[in-house]
């Protein structure tokens, strides 16, 4: 959306929510970081990396990671991720500061282990609400970026989450005969998570017209806040040992089932929700070849009252040292939209509805092979809750049916690359807006270099999509929402890079938006929100092995 570090809405539908509350769908997905997303380091000793870029003029990224394993007992990861860009239209400074940690451990018996992890996700953005026109901007009426007239001049964004984890277990193992191997009858575990997101939108002496001239609290200022904790608890017993990478069994069966207590305290909607979500999963191992997959979540209480999210998958290997598979997939989610879009209150919005329950479903059939994919999706919804062009909710209460291919060709030979990810798409509802199609490749060539002590590598990256009605951003509720006045797409994006790897230390100069201003200026992504210019970075990365 115009600059690193903004919003984003991804091009390729996709639909994936997990059991629990939600307030409001994440905006940030690039950027901002998980329980799942954190990442276990298998160690002797110790590993660490550092990473800079400068973007001239005005951007830069910091990143450095340390693992250490302590005594094979525990490992230790640390993550820190800092953005800063200063924009280059009036009023678009974004930056961000992701932090995390992760501790396992383990004692040398291997009967009780815990895993440990923090999340802190902290962005701080200016809101200009976008050009007052793009056509302004397509032809190019001001030779200045920081001339063009936007909509917005005073707002801003603040979004502050922490997420804390602590999961502890204790394998049930005794014996055997013979002394030499245990017996396994399975891991009782315990999890506990705090998960706290606060979101702050503000806006001096707003302008009446952008905001529908609506104003149910104060028309000198707007502070509105989207705030909300949960507390939970989950008891699950298992017939597998966590944490244990799968081994190349031929015949096993798998299963693990539990419950989870979700406390929910949304202050500013006023919402306090208790809710029991009891699951199980498993999987199951036939004729060495044939995989089958299974999970089921079910919601009890609160405002998620009758949830049901469910998935099942069937594989078959055809050669697994090739990691050739093939295989289908299917996705239930029978839910209740987001909160906000239930009860929002806010000095320009509110509202009160209530909902049928969302259905949706996706049917997947896939083929895999040594990293390159061919897969089917189809989606279908029905009484889907979006945010509407005028800004309040609209239930699609039609079935909407969206067909997805998908390609994905990583080509390697000597040292030449190419890595092609294509989408074909397909909707039949005007409220679901995708690209008929959309592709990214990667291309590049590598050579050793001063006599094999150091490594070369020059390369293109390229994107494209078909022109449609991509969905519009709205700062005030950090949410995209759908509008059919602005097409965006049919634009070749091009950068070029090229990088030097010594040792441990790899530095790289790449240039951004290659073709700015040779092919018009009709570049976005996000109605009125121009993608950059035409842009340098320089950055170094060096890892560090004990």
């Amino acid at each position: 959306m115009g600059t690193y570090g903004q919003a984003h809405h991804p091009i390729n539908f996709s639909f994936k929510k997990e059991a629990g509350f939600s307030l409001f769908t994440n905006s940030y997905p690039l950027y901002y970081k998980e329980q799942e997303d954190l990442k276990y380091y298998k160690l002797k000793t110790s590993y660490t990396n550092l990473a800079f870029t400068y973007g001239i003029a005005t951007e830069n990224t910091f990143y450095a990671t340390h693992a250490q394993n302590i005594k094979d007992q525990a490992t230790i990861a640390v993550n820190l991720r800092g953005y800063n860009n200063d924009g280059y239209f009036t009023h678009q400074r974004s930056s961000n500061i992701v932090f995390d940690a992760l501790v396992n451990y383990e004692i040398p018996s291997q009967i009780y282990g815990f895993r440990f992890g923090y999340i802190v996700n902290y962005f701080n953005l200016e809101e200009n609400g976008g050009l007052v026109n793009a056509n302004d901007y397509i032809s190019q009426t001001v030779n200045n970026l920081q001339g063009y007239n936007m909509k917005l001049y005073n707002a801003s964004s603040k979004l502050l989450t922490n997420d804390l984890l602590f999961q502890q277990y204790v394998n049930f193992k005794s014996k055997a005969n013979n002394k030499k191997k245990n017996n396994y009858w399975g891991t009782l575990m315990h999890t506990f998570q705090f998960k706290q997101q606060r979101s702050n939108y503000m806006d001096i002496n707003p302008d009446s017209a952008y905001y529908q001239n609506i104003f149910f609290f104060a028309s000198d200022s707007t502070l509105d806040t989207m705030q909300f904790y949960t507390l939970s608890n989950t008891i699950q017993w298992s017939s597998f040992q966590p944490f244990k990478e799968n081994k190349n069994e031929k015949y096993f069966f798998r299963f693990s089932g539990g419950v989870t207590y979700e406390y929910t305290h949304s202050e500013k909607s006023s919402y306090i929700g208790h809710a029991m979500i009891p699951f199980a999963q498993m999987h199951t191992r036939l004729f060495s070849v044939m995989d089958i997959q299974a999970k089921i979540y079910y919601t009890l209480g609160g405002y998620q009252q009758n949830d049901l999210n469910a998935n099942a998958e069937i594989s078959w290997a055809i050669n697994r040292k090739n990691r050739h598979f093939i295989g289908a997939e299917i996705d239930f989610y029978y839910l209740s939209p987001d909160y906000y879009l239930t009860r929002f209150v806010s000095n320009h919005h509110f509202w009160h509805n209530s909902w049928s329950k969302q259905n949706v479903l996706r049917f997947s059939t896939f083929w895999k092979r040594k990293g390159y994919i061919a897969e089917f999706n189809y989606f279908m919804l029905h009484n889907y809750v979006i945010l509407n062009k005028d800004l309040t909710p609209l239930l699609l209460d039609k079935y909407a049916n969206i067909f997805q291919l998908h390609l994905f060709a990583p080509f390697y030979m000597k040292g030449f690359g190419l890595t092609a990810n294509v989408y074909l798409q397909y909707s039949n509802a005007k409220e679901i807006q995708v690209p008929i199609f959309a592709g990214k490749a990667d291309i590049f060539y590598r050579l050793n270099i001063f006599k094999n002590k150091a490594k070369l590598q020059f390369g293109f990256n390229m994107a494209y999509n078909t022109n449609y009605y991509a969905a519009a951003y709205y700062p005030l509720m950090r949410q995209f929402h759908y509008q059919d006045s602005n097409k965006v797409g049919n634009y070749f994006y091009l950068d070029t890079y090229i990088a030097i790897q010594v040792q441990r230390i790899n530095i790289f100069f790449k240039v951004n938006h290659v073709l700015s201003g040779l092919m018009g200026h009709d570049y976005f992504t996000t109605p009125d929100y121009p993608m950059q210019n035409r842009k340098f970075n320089i950055g170094i990365t060096w890892k560090f092995y004990d």
